[in-house]
């Protein structure tokens, strides 16, 4: 009984050893460095794309020196893009957010600059 249990076990154990399935082709992009020319109202705007298997994932609006008020409301922005491809945000014409025009169109020059970066890679 002993040894049909090591062989069990054995098999068991073999049996898990395959291949990992396969994990999602994952990029994240970070515009600190490329976007250090774009500024908002006050100093820069970078922000992380996350973009999985070709559709972005999520848009986060890095720490920024921008008026807290004010950039709060421009990042709300960056959630137009979740679920689009690269190319349908690249095409995207997304209106800046009212009373807080400057941040928005920083931190949408940076979401441009950072897809646009996938395409050159």
């Amino acid at each position: 009984m002993k040894l049909f249990l090591s062989i069990l076990s054995a098999f068991v154990l073999l049996a898990g050893t395959g291949p990992a399935p396969a994990e999602p082709d994952t990029l994240v992009i970070n515009t600190t460095e490329i976007g250090k020319e774009i500024l908002g109202h006050h100093t820069t705007t970078p922000v992380e794309i996350v973009v999985s298997d070709g559709r972005i994932v999520s848009v986060t609006a890095l720490p920024s020196d921008e008026t807290p008020a004010y950039f709060r409301k421009a990042r709300k922005i960056l959630a137009i893009f979740i679920g689009m491809t690269v190319e349908e945000a690249l095409d995207a014409e997304v209106d800046a957010v009212s009373g807080a025009t400057m941040s928005s169109n920083a931190l949408l020059h940076n979401v441009h600059l950072g897809l646009q970066s996938t395409l050159t890679e």
